[in-house]
């Protein structure tokens, strides 16, 4: 342990030393150019930019990496490394590259480097999620010195919204590297507006700024990310001073901070939905047995079976009474103001009663035994919330069992711990957001059947699949009149409600809590990006 003090301190100095020396010197004194500590509730799994996009790891590595175009706080297009791009025809792009875009290593950003960045993000060996569905019907050409063509098979519509999901990495020091070289800062060299420093699993990643950077300079030289999965112990630590931000505030904490002088909060309604899944894919579901533990037909093939637990789930009492306000209840894939979104798709009212009889018609009079999996350090008081769904299961008849674990565990397995390399939990909670700003998003890779090869599904750990539903959702991708498009998405989103591809829980309503010196108006896409946050006044 004293070891890991020494060397963290030799990275930061006495000014930012470990968490007890934190302590003694509280945060609060931050200033201009000074030093940003962030609490973040989710640990980043790598440093590698294209190992796993989820929050947490999006959110470190849009520091170091930088994209071709950018989404703002809310999820509109503005330029990134491309300063300007256009549509040639429907399935034509052309993206123009920035001039004076550097490596943190002082070598220019060229088009072979983006063309390799999006070549190996579709493909990287045992990553827990691969950009294939948003970069695998593209072909990308090199015009000359600064243009990029990308050439789609189709009609793409938001092909400039896709690009913006994936980093842009060195194509010199990319082509020999492992994802490990990346948590080492080996290979952690990117074109952002911070650079890499240290990588210590579970216990921080410092960035530093890079002024070479083409764009805005951020205010902090140094940001330091803290992973503190526990709420109660993020809360103490922003109060303490240990730390100036912190993500995720606890809804139990919300109304006391909002009372606290020293403190601000910022709010932003997420563009996720966080949903239950079922194993659809399976003729027998590991997890899903007679009470005896005796082996049945996978239940999760009925649709009465997955009519009745939607049924049996009050979503307004989750979002009301666990989250105490910090989440809506769901009543589709996505939340109002994304594209795509149905306003016609009402949320049900929850009926334990009806629920039990539907249970009983699909033949499963006195239920079945079941076990519901998630993560405990996610999502919002997620392990609260996996315990309320067992409860309202068991009304109907579910001899149900909670399995909680820490998120780099549960995704892993979620992906791939089954046998053979398949997904391995028969019943489970996860979330997905609409990165893009629309709903093609979710469609094609968590509603959308599993196709290797193309990259549908590529989230559909649950191998739901309907080819009617399919077939429109590729309609809808590849149709570019906007006012059609919404059409199509929206009865691809009534099509998966109906069918219960999932259970749409709730929309997390994210709440940052910071110093009150400091300004962040919160983010759709949940990120916690230390560009975003400056000082007051």
């Amino acid at each position: 342990m004293e070891l890991d003090r020494r060397h963290f301190l030799s990275g930061l100095g006495m000014l930012l030393g470990a968490g007890s020396l934190l302590r003694s010197a509280p945060a609060y004194a931050v200033e201009l150019d000074g030093t940003l500590i962030i609490g973040m509730s989710t640990e980043s799994s790598s440093m590698d930019p294209h190992w796993h996009i989820q929050t947490a790891n999006s959110s470190v590595s849009q520091h170091l990496f930088d994209r071709i175009v950018h989404m703002d706080a809310s999820q509109n297009e503005v330029p990134g490394l491309a300063e300007s791009w256009r549509n040639v025809d429907g399935n034509t792009w052309e993206f123009t590259l920035r001039e004076g875009a550097t490596f943190h290593n002082g070598d220019p950003v060229t088009v072979e480097d983006l063309i390799f960045s999006y070549a190996r993000a579709s493909d990287v060996p045992g990553a827990i999620f691969n950009l294939r569905a948003y970069l695998g019907d593209k072909t990308f050409e090199k015009v000359d010195d600064r243009t990029l063509r990308v050439i789609t098979e189709q009609p793409n519509p938001i092909v400039p919204r896709e690009l913006a999901t994936t980093a842009i990495i060195s194509k010199k020091v990319g082509e020999t590297a492992l994802p490990e070289d990346y948590n080492s800062g080996k290979a952690c060299i990117g074109s952002g507006p911070y650079k890499f420093v240290e990588y210590v699993p579970g216990q921080v990643i410092q960035v530093e700024r890079h002024d070479g950077y083409w764009g805005e300079k951020p205010q902090w030289s140094r940001v330091v990310f803290r992973p503190i999965p526990t709420g109660g112990s993020r809360v103490a630590a922003l109060q303490s001073g240990d730390v100036n931000v912190i993500d995720s505030v606890p809804p139990s904490d919300v109304e006391h901070l909002e009372k606290d002088a020293k403190l601000r909060l910022g709010r932003g309604t997420a563009n996720r939905m966080i949903f239950l899944s079922f194993d659809q894919g399976r003729d027998v579901s590991p997890y899903a047995t007679a009470k005896d533990g005796s082996a049945i037909p996978n239940p999760f093939k009925n649709h009465l079976v997955r009519d009745a637990f939607d049924l049996a789930i009050d979503k307004k009492a989750i979002a009301e009474r666990i989250l105490s306000g910090n989440g809506a209840p769901a009543e589709q894939l996505v939340p109002a103001g994304i594209f795509g979104h149905n306003p016609e798709i009402a949320l049900r009212d929850a009926d334990a009663a009806k629920a039990k009889a539907m249970l009983e018609e699909a033949g499963y009079p006195d239920g079945f035994k079941l076990t519901l999996h998630g993560p405990n350090d996610r999502f919002i008081r997620d392990s609260a919330v996996l315990q309320a769904v067992a409860q309202m299961l068991a009304r109907i008849g579910i001899a149900i069992e909670v399995d909680a674990m820490p998120a780099n565990i549960f995704y892993k397995r979620a992906a791939s711990g089954g046998e053979g390399g398949v997904p391995e939990f028969s019943f489970f909670l996860v979330g997905y957001g609409a990165a893009t700003g629309e709903v093609s998003g979710v469609l094609r890779n968590l509603i959308h059947s599993y196709d290797d090869a193309s990259g549908f599904g590529s989230n559909n750990r649950g191998r739901y699949s309907n080819p009617d539903l399919d077939a429109l959702i590729e309609e809808g991708m590849a149709t570019v009149d906007d006012a059609k498009r919404e059409e199509i998405y929206r009865k691809c989103c009534a099509m998966a409600v109906a069918d219960l591809a999932v259970i749409p829980l709730y929309y997390p309503i994210s709440v940052w809590g910071m110093q009150s010196d400091i300004q962040f108006e919160g983010r759709s896409d949940e990120r916690t990006l230390a560009m975003d946050f400056h000082l007051a006044g």
